[in-house]
């Protein structure tokens, strides 16, 4: 394995696991906000919101862990 795949293979690692640290309580979040403060009953909806939400952080945390490891701070 050269130097460029095992920089892109500790950025795909750090991107996965970001994403579950991130993803778990913000979906958990969302549905507890859903389902019981807004009283929301139709599954489409409320997955329709939650994946637009979760793909917003989503876009935000790779193009902020990107930019980190082309300024070489990873």
């Amino acid at each position: 394995m050269n130097k460029t795949e095992k920089v892109a293979l500790r950025e795909s690692m750090i991107i996965v696991l970001m994403g579950a640290v991130i993803n778990f309580p913000l979906q958990t979040y969302l549905l507890w906000l859903t389902i019981d403060n807004w009283q929301w009953a139709d599954p489409l909806k409320i997955s329709v919101f939650i994946q637009l939400i979760i793909t917003v952080v989503a876009l935000l945390r790779v193009y902020a862990i990107r930019m980190r490891f082309q300024r070489g701070k990873f």
